[in-house]
């Protein structure tokens, strides 16, 4: 267990590495993930991770049994990777992957909406 932990250690600093990540408290205990404060998802504990990919890749990631729906919120998008071997590690860092591409695809076309009004005006 040394190892996965020192492995899920590593997980978590590259998604803090990732461009425009901030990492802060999450209102239900545990450390959120955000970009451009936009949560794309959170720790409980070491074990538990929950994402919110895009709708196409929340079915296959579902599908594909490298997640599982969340418990309290799978109509707003969220499923849930718990990692518990080496295998759980690899499926958190490709579903992470999708709902950071998805996070960061919505804050940039946000902000040129936002950069482009404010040239009108």
């Amino acid at each position: 267990m040394p190892e996965m932990r020192s492995e899920l250690q590593s997980f978590r600093e590259s998604i803090e590495r990732l461009p425009g990540v901030t990492m802060a408290p999450h209102r239900f205990g545990g450390v959120k993930f955000q970009v451009h404060e936009l949560e794309f998802m959170h720790f409980h504990g070491d074990t538990h991770l929950d994402t919110r990919p895009s709708k196409e890749d929340q079915s296959m990631v579902l599908s594909e049994n490298k997640a599982e729906h969340h418990q309290f919120a799978p109509q707003a998008g969220w499923v849930t990777v718990r990692i518990r071997s080496h295998k759980e590690l690899d499926n958190a860092r490709e579903v992470a992957r999708l709902a950071y591409s998805r996070a960061k695809r919505i804050m940039e076309d946000h902000l040129a909406r936002r950069d482009a009004s404010n040239k009108v005006q």
